[in-house]
């Protein structure tokens, strides 16, 4: 049904009757509009000639009346913002339909999710099928569908003794093992002459007549309808074409209920990722040293895990007034798993660094912590080492970690010397040995996992040693915070394309100039 449109309206209330009036003032003569009635709508004069405002072919909505070399421009004006105040109309209509139409599927939608469960479904299956065959009382009706754990029958809803609730059919009979591998419908009114029921009765042993559907969308079958009599009954196509339908509409309902479980499944799991990820990047100190705030020494990090959570870390806290600890590491493995390892080892870093002044020390107690009970098999990589904040000595120990960067105050790079050691949470006999470098005013020093030496371009290129000490060479202007965001940026332009392989950590550690 079209809108209705009023010329009145039209000619006397928004943009459209601006702009008539606007037109019907700049016309040389005196012009008006007329409705259908003939009653004034626009102008005061009813003598001249008329012509027509069309709303279409068959429709005058009313007239222009003035001399006739400008009524006929002036109707043919107004029937054009009619059209277009029809269109208008007649989109948003249809909009409105569009919106209730989807309001009406919104709202269905919302009752089957929120009333409809298998076990839900599966009774009213049993109920439905009972109405569709008039039942008599020698029919058995169940829902068997398969156990997601092993593939067996589980029976989720039943009428008769043949299946009762809850029950798993481990033993099931040739003629429903025909129905769930080939998918169609078996209608046998003597089971006893059927070859597959004779080789393998299955547990159901007084059955006479059988109807079995298949309860299965085009890409998944979930289970059967199965229909049993032990009584001589002469099923019908028919009836096994009504139920056919049944388990058809069962099954997508059924599917709709994984997919939807699968979905809230998805999306707690995503949200306690995201949980998890601020609960691990909570862990790390952000409140860095800056030589703008007095501080001696200039420090700035940066982690970005490879999934939602992982295993790199960094840590650095006072161990009194003069001696600051820093410490960067790389759990074996990504995910959850090695999130939750690394939170394990920066607590007990914490926790060991108030008992052991020497960072070796630390590294040996860490390590035998990490061996016990350790039947994953997780390992972690770190550096550690403490800055005498009064004569920069740095003193150091590998757990094996890559080599830091020296980054000198005339712009050399070098890397710390010293074993690598071994990874912890290995062997608990390990010895990690100390070492120690006196720091210049100016020198700046570069920890870092793996994630940035090993990270990948498109053409499975690796950024590599070479390129990072060429990047910073010359550098030594920086600060900590430049440091860090030039590295970053540029494996991060290194790598375009690619996806991320591994987790990035960076820190930065500058001794003050003077």
């Amino acid at each position: 049904m079209n809108p209705e449109i009023k010329l009145k309206r039209l000619c006397q209330k928004g943009k459209s009757a601006e702009l008539i009036q606007q037109f019907f003032k700049i016309l040389p003569i005196n012009s008006s509009v007329v409705d259908q009635n003939n009653s004034l709508v626009l102008g005061e004069t009813l003598e001249g000639s008329r012509q027509p405002i069309y709303l279409n072919s068959e429709t005058i909505l009313g007239w222009v009346i003035g001399d006739s070399e400008h009524t006929v421009f002036s109707a043919n004006l107004i029937s054009y913002i009619v059209q277009k105040e029809l269109e208008s109309k007649l989109l948003a209509q249809e909009t409105l339909n569009k919106y209730k139409e989807l309001t009406l599927l919104y709202e269905l939608g919302e009752k089957i999710s929120n009333c409809i469960d298998i076990e839900q479904l599966a009774q009213l299956t049993i109920k439905e099928a009972q109405n569709l065959l008039n039942t008599n009382k020698s029919l058995q009706i169940g829902i068997l569908l398969k156990d997601q754990t092993d593939d067996h029958l589980l029976i989720f809803a039943g009428s008769g003794e043949s299946f009762p609730v809850g029950s798993k059919i481990i033993n099931v009979d040739g003629i429903t093992q025909q129905v769930i591998t080939s998918g169609n419908t078996e209608i046998v009114n003597d089971v006893h002459l059927d070859v597959r029921y004779k080789t393998n009765p299955g547990s159901l042993k007084d059955t006479v007549a059988l109807l079995c559907t298949p309860i299965k969308t085009s890409d998944h079958t979930f289970g059967v309808l199965s229909i049993i009599s032990t009584e001589v009954f002469d099923f019908n196509a028919a009836e096994a074409k009504v139920l056919n339908l049944l388990a058809s509409q069962v099954a997508i309902a059924i599917g709709r209920v994984h997919l939807i479980n699968e979905r809230v499944s998805q999306e707690r799991y995503q949200e306690s990722l995201v949980l998890s990820k601020n609960i691990q990047m909570g862990m790390l100190p952000t409140a860095f040293p800056r030589f703008t705030e007095g501080s001696r020494f200039d420090l700035f990090a940066f982690m970005q895990p490879a999934r939602e959570v992982g295993g790199d870390f960094y840590d650095f806290f006072r161990l009194n007034a003069t001696t600051l600890l820093v410490v960067v590491g790389d759990v074996s493995g990504k995910g959850v798993p090695a999130a939750l390892f690394m939170v394990r080892v920066i607590t007990l870093i914490r926790a060991l660094a108030k008992q052991h002044d020497v960072v070796s020390d630390i590294l040996n107690a860490l390590n035998i912590e990490l061996c016990r009970d350790n039947d994953a098999m997780m390992f972690v990589t770190l550096f550690i080492a403490t800055l005498d904040l009064e004569t920069s000595l740095l003193s150091y120990s590998y757990g094996g970690h890559n080599r830091p960067l020296l980054l000198s105050k005339y712009g050399i790079v070098s890397m710390l010397p010293g074993d690598s050691g071994m990874a912890l949470g290995i062997l608990d006999i390990s010895q990690f040995c100390l070492e120690s470098i006196q720091l210049n005013k100016g020198d700046s020093l570069i920890l870092y996992t793996d994630g940035i030496n090993e990270a990948m371009n498109i053409h499975y290129e690796e950024y590599g040693d070479e390129r990072f000490s060429e990047l910073i060479t010359g550098l030594n202007e920086l600060n900590a915070q430049e440091l860090v965001e030039t590295i970053t940026q540029d494996v991060l332009n290194f790598t375009v394309g690619a996806e991320q392989s591994d987790d990035i950590t960076l820190l930065t550690l500058k001794i003050a100039k003077q």
